[in-house]
């Protein structure tokens, strides 16, 4: 009989370490850390970078899902971008979570655990390396780089796009398995039915951000590793191959050049000319952008929106980068066959950020955090495969090497959460960028933006003016000085206007406030000249539109102006003010029935008194002194101290021939406005219905007196005196 062995404790597993080994397990758990180090996101705000173009300011959004947001959505080039399905998922947040933030936060959240849990399952299905896919899919979740892909709203097309891009991917794998020959007896595949699905969501991504037109590069990578598709004969095989792999990926190279060719369509008024930036300049911005993206990755603190372009970098800078990015070029190719993963996850980092790299120069920033969010899974995969066999070549401990893995998790955790918070504002999000980056204006600008819309006016004037001094040519800061001169009365706002406009001569902001300055100071036809660029600049803004009606109207123009009312409609058929503006250019114009109608639609968003009103004076026009009085009534209750509605109730109700609420009214009419000629003589005629014949000649005379060729009064006096012989 032998001895019995001692138990090895250590090696048994207990039921819960099996069961995290299950990969529901861990893809629960990976969803479950995200939520809870994004979680400070759920209570933010919009801010106001992007996110008024995009949801709060965009009347095709603020309608929520219609035919004509989505025929918009496909046609429209609006903010720079041709990405329909974003627009369209903007529009669903409103109609299914109304206008406010949570909804849109929440949704950002619930794409990004979707992509982490994705990218696990991918990973994990390609590579059969469980626990590396699964640090994979962790760094993905929680790198501080990716919380303004996730946090921001107006980045929805990132966390969209990424989405279909994970999709595409899974399908692809699914094609390439099905497309692998099989040993002999077992059913042979074409994978056909996966090659479509693969390709209508590489489109839908593409609809969601055109980030995604380096994909079939992307596929040729994974072909090579873990796919090994390539084989691993002679070269000429090899050279075989990859020409039938490359016909493959053809469809998905046409659909990538379709969007190319439409976000330049999309792009024209936003990208940089050579004038500006220099070809040579924006080389040594990728080389530099590349580099500082990996040490990002590797360092994730001082992050900040946005990231402004030098214009040019020191040499130091541009040849140190140069030489990080050939050598990793270099020892990529070199340990291709190798190592694959750091061919495959190299080039996936400088492939996939070739579009925002800044060769084609798009805006003002020299390089962005959430132009991460795809590229540095590449990354990724090379580190913890390159570390995965740095710890068996070293013989590392496992545990020690699992300590090091969820320290580094840990920390990344904590800081993605704190960096999170700082996205509870504008305010915060913008004091932290400029705090942490020199000269930033545009940060400054921002900070100043939210203190004015908060009525901090003389706060947010010393950020603009900090703006201003750091870059006088910034035009958003001249133009928000105007802003706060204008609310302020002040009229050499128009001097900052036209300064704005120097520099930028299509500025929708400061060409529709210029169009208020001529406006308020009674310049009509100027204002309406302004008004007209504004919306050549931007046709939705439906504000810009009603201005420009209001001041038709008093250049006498009722036409003109309802159709600018129809057209401010279309893009916002909720605004009450509109309606109500229309519904009285209608009136003028005789068109009363359609008139009551838009002061009807008006009340069914505000219970406001000069609407009541309006409405009343258009039903008594009508005869329908019934209903004109119920609108009387409302005006009045609102807005008691208003002597016409006063008089106009009192007059409705002298036509029903109701005497004592009719005096109570005029009454109250001649005590408001003692100059009220037309309100004493109704009063007079209808004491004299009463009977009161003394109280009723003395408000005729007053009638008379404040209006000496006052006809009807001096008539009906005469009839009482004749009366009363």
């Amino acid at each position: 009989m032998k001895p019995l062995q001692p138990t090895n404790i250590a090696s048994e597993e207990t039921a819960p370490v099996r069961l995290l080994k299950h990969p529901l397990a861990l893809a629960s758990l990976l969803a479950l850390v995200t939520v809870l180090a994004y979680w400070p996101v759920v209570h933010a705000g919009f801010i106001n970078y992007d996110d008024t173009d995009y949801v709060t300011e965009n009347a095709r959004v603020q309608t929520g899902l219609t035919w004509k947001g989505v025929v918009w959505a496909f046609t429209s080039n609006h903010a720079s971008n041709w990405h329909p399905l974003t627009w369209i998922s903007h529009m669903l947040d409103v109609e299914w979570f109304g206008k406010g933030a949570t909804g849109p936060h929440c949704v950002n959240l619930a794409l990004h655990v979707a992509n982490t849990v994705l990218l696990f399952l991918f990973m994990t299905r390609i590579t059969k390396a469980r626990w590396r896919s699964f640090l994979v899919a962790a760094l993905f979740a929680l790198h501080p780089t990716h919380v303004e892909s996730v946090a921001w709203v107006s980045e929805r097309k990132d966390v969209l796009s990424a989405f279909f891009f994970m999709l595409t991917l899974l399908a692809y794998e699914k094609y390439a398995s099905a497309s692998r020959l099989k040993p002999a007896g077992e059913p042979q595949s074409s994978g056909r039915l996966w090659y479509f699905v693969a390709m209508v969501v590489f489109a839908l991504g593409l609809m969601s951000k055109p980030m995604l037109v380096t994909v079939p590069c992307l596929m040729m990578l994974l072909d090579w590793w873990p796919l090994n598709r390539f084989g691993n004969g002679e070269s000429k095989l090899q050279a075989r191959a990859m020409s039938r792999l490359v016909w493959e990926k053809i469809p998905f190279f046409v659909l990538s050049g379709i969007s190319c060719a439409l976000t330049t369509w999309a792009q024209q008024q936003a990208i940089q000319p050579l004038e500006h930036i220099g070809l040579v300049d924006r080389a040594a911005n990728a080389l530099v952008a590349y580099a500082q993206y990996l040490g990002k990755m590797l360092w994730p603190t001082k992050l900040a929106l946005p990231y402004l372009h030098p214009g040019q970098w020191p040499e130091g800078h541009v040849w140190f980068s140069a030489v990080l990015v050939g050598m990793g070029c270099v020892l990529a190719t070199m340990m291709a066959r190798k190592r694959p993963y750091i061919f495959t996850g190299w080039f996936w980092y400088l492939g996939m950020m070739v579009p925002v790299i800044g060769i084609v120069q798009v805006g003002i920033q020299a390089m962005a955090d959430r132009y991460t969010y795809l590229p540095l899974i590449g990354a990724f995969i090379a580190l913890v495969w390159g570390l995965g066999e740095v710890r068996l070549h070293w013989k590392l401990a496992e545990r020690a090497g699992q300590m090091i893995a969820v320290a580094s998790l840990v920390v990344c955790g904590v800081l993605t959460h704190r960096q999170a918070m700082l996205w509870h504002d504008s305010e915060s999000l913008f004091k932290h960028s400029a705090a942490v980056t020199e000269g930033n204006f545009v940060a400054l600008g921002n900070v100043g933006g939210m203190l004015f819309e908060s009525g901090r006016l003389d706060e947010a004037m010393d950020y603009y003016q900090q703006s201003h001094r750091t870059n006088p040519r910034y035009p958003e800061a001249v133009n928000s000085i105007g802003a706060i001169l204008a609310s302020r009365g002040d009229v050499t706002a128009i001097d900052w206007f036209r300064k704005t406009l120097d520099l930028q001569p299509n500025h929708a902001d400061a060409l529709f406030n210029m169009g208020n300055a001529l406006a308020k100071s009674g310049n009509s036809a100027e204002a309406a000249r302004f008004y007209q660029s504004a919306l050549e600049a931007r046709p939705d803004n439906f504000e810009a539109r009603n201005n420009l009606g209001n001041n038709l109207i008093k250049m006498g123009k009722i036409d003109d102006a309802i159709h600018q009312y129809r057209l401010a409609l279309d893009y916002n058929p909720d605004a009450a003010i509109i309606h109500k503006n229309l519904g009285e250019a209608l009136a003028a114009a005789g068109k009363l029935d359609e008139a009551v109608l838009h002061y009807r639609a008006a009340l069914l968003k505000t219970n406001d008194a000069g609407v009541n009103y309006a409405l009343g004076m258009t039903l008594a026009v009508q005869g329908h002194w019934a209903e004109a009085t119920r609108h009387y009534e409302a005006c009045v209750l609102l807005w008691p101290t208003h002597a016409e509605a006063q008089y106009n109730l009192g007059y409705a109700f002298q036509m029903q021939r109701q005497w004592d609420r009719a005096v109570q009214h005029l009454r109250e009419a001649v005590r408001l406005k003692p100059d009220f000629a037309i309100a004493h003589f109704n009063l007079g005629c209808v004491l004299l219905e009463q009977a009161k014949r003394d109280e009723a000649v003395t408000h005729l005379r007053e009638a008379l007196r404040l209006k000496p060729d006052y006809a009807e009064a001096k008539k009906k006096l005469e009839s009482v005196s004749e009366g009363a012989k």
